[in-house]
């Protein structure tokens, strides 16, 4: 997942972002509202999560702007205490999911990956693509129920395809997932990357589920409920070719 969140820690003890690092979650971070405005129009985050409190108003004005910009990703805001008046004026600017008092950490983890699952389509704890289950929680990919040994960064970008079932991710956007646009190797290692992980899937027995759309990327098809959808059989027509897309992350 690829995370923007807004706002200043809400205390000492916020360790929110090196907690969802440690989740193998990409994270941005920044407390200006143009700067956020931005970075959602120029990238694809997966959720953007909010620290609230009841002095600060600018994070109900972003919520409003986010949503008037026509995001479409789930917006979540986190808080230690607030007071009703607050709590409803950020449920009335359109967020998901307010969290206020969390347990622990992992509480929020867990939430806002909920959120992105359900945003994205799926309503299990596991993302299913064919015969393959991407485990979220234990951040393992399983075929037939035998777990299948990928690197950290072979596991995201399974994830990443899997959220994004049927559209074609460039180069560059898997790159900006999995690095944040830090220290970023040079595009080509994704094609190392995806064989690698097609290998150790197919060695195990998984439908060929990642399909290259040369000169633009890769993305993740389900062959099984394309083979279930009933074919129609439809007028020939002349179809111009659609113009070619720009790489941009995300």
């Amino acid at each position: 997942m690829k995370l923007l969140i807004f706002g200043n820690p809400l205390d000492n003890r916020d360790v929110l972002t090196t907690f969802f690092k440690s989740k193998l979650v990409v994270v941005d971070e920044t407390t200006d509202i143009e700067e956020a405005l931005d970075l959602t129009r120029f990238y694809e985050y997966d959720a953007v999560v909010l620290r609230v409190t009841d002095t600060r108003p600018a994070e109900i004005e972003l919520i409003r702007r986010l949503r008037l910009a026509g995001l479409r990703c789930p917006i979540m805001a986190v808080a230690h205490l607030l007071s009703e008046a607050t709590r409803l004026r950020i449920l009335e600017a359109g967020v998901d999911d307010l969290i206020v008092s969390a347990i622990s950490h992992e509480e929020i983890f867990l939430r806002v990956q909920n959120q992105v699952r359900r945003s994205r389509g799926f309503q299990s704890s596991s993302l299913a693509v064919g015969n393959v289950e991407i485990n979220m929680n234990a951040k393992k990919i399983f075929v037939s129920q035998t777990e299948i040994g990928l690197t950290k960064k072979e596991y995201q970008i399974v994830e990443i395809l899997a959220l994004r079932k049927g559209c074609v991710l460039s180069k560059e956007a898997i790159l900006d997932h999995l690095y944040g646009g830090l220290d970023e190797p040079n595009p080509k290692i994704i094609d190392v990357f995806i064989c690698k992980i097609r290998k150790k899937l197919l060695a195990a027995g998984a439908d060929d589920l990642i399909q290259t759309n040369w000169g633009r990327g890769y993305m993740i098809v389900d062959r099984r409920e394309s083979e279930l959808r009933p074919t129609r059989t439809a007028p020939t027509q002349n179809i111009m070719p659609a113009p070619r897309e720009r790489s941009a992350a995300g």
